[in-house]
């Protein structure tokens, strides 16, 4: 009877969401006025609620209650191309600045979620400080930037630290947008970095609390933290170094494999450490 009783709370519930009673990002009632328009315990609409948030329907955000995810989200094949970026738009007209990387895909045009956060705040992290090779806690220049297609919940927290040298080289790096989209990174090459080279580490773990309040997610949903490192061609030490947490569900990697020297094709009777130990009559045997 009692899974019957929540199963109905959920069934109608998913109804009204989706005859847009509440729209993606918007919250639900509390669970209170919810039992009491559907007669029934709180404990069984916590459990309907959790059904749906199971489906991923719903998410609970801290400090602001049951939120409705969207049906459908934009989900990314990603690879290792970096392409300029075109998806610009000023005036009316596109225009071209910065790079797209591998996680943006196509000539769609992502919005700011939350206004961009550009100012010098100390680098806590021990393993971004090292790639960056600054001393844990230093200010730094840093880029908190919440992005992804409009009408859905953000797809990407990117946050880039700028090293203090450049800081002080490129003073475009501290305005909230640039001299436009990606035009703080076109300035850094102009200054004689360029072309840089990046090295991204790549690593799957479980949301901060925070992190899970901006991409919409549960805490219980992990996420890919991809960490950029940008490298400038003038010294070939490190400009900037970029962290981008992505939604464990809304990227599939993909990846082209590469063959080392010892497989090479056709195969050779000799390997990289030299011929096989065993004669060949008895490796035959």
């Amino acid at each position: 009877m009692g899974s019957a009783r929540y199963n109905g709370i959920a069934d109608d519930l998913l109804r009204r969401i989706d005859a847009g009673e509440w729209q993606s990002g918007e919250t639900l009632p509390q669970m209170e006025k919810l039992a009491k328009h559907y007669g029934a315990s709180r404990n069984a609409v916590a459990r309907a609620v959790g059904k749906l948030a199971k489906e991923g329907r719903l998410v609970s955000v801290p400090r602001r209650g049951t939120v409705v995810r969207p049906k459908h989200r934009k989900t990314v094949m990603r690879t290792d191309l970096v392409k300029r970026n075109s998806r610009h738009v000023k005036d009316g007209e596109e225009f071209t600045g910065g790079y797209s990387f591998p996680a943006a895909v196509g000539n769609e045009l992502w919005i700011h979620h939350v206004k961009p956060d550009v100012r010098k705040a100390p680098i806590d992290d021990p393993r971004l400080a090292h790639m960056l090779n600054v001393p844990v806690g230093e200010l730094v220049m840093r880029r908190l930037r919440v992005t992804g297609p409009e009408g859905e919940p953000a797809f990407q927290i990117s946050t880039t630290w700028i090293h203090p040298r450049i800081t002080a080289e490129v003073p475009e790096v501290d305005e909230s947008y640039g001299t436009g989209p990606g035009a703080w990174i076109n300035a850094i090459e102009a200054k004689g970095h360029g072309p840089l080279e990046w090295l991204e580490r790549r690593r799957v773990r479980m949301p901060t609390t925070d992190e899970a309040k901006l991409l919409l997610i549960p805490t219980e949903l992990p996420v890919w933290e991809i960490v950029r490192t940008s490298y400038s061609a003038r010294d070939e030490n490190a400009v900037d170094v970029t962290q981008v947490i992505i939604a464990g569900d809304r990227m599939e990697e993909v990846s082209r494999l590469r063959r080392d020297e010892s497989a090479q094709w056709p195969h050779r009777l000799n390997g990289p450490d030299g011929p096989p130990v065993a004669p060949a009559e008895e490796r035959r045997g």
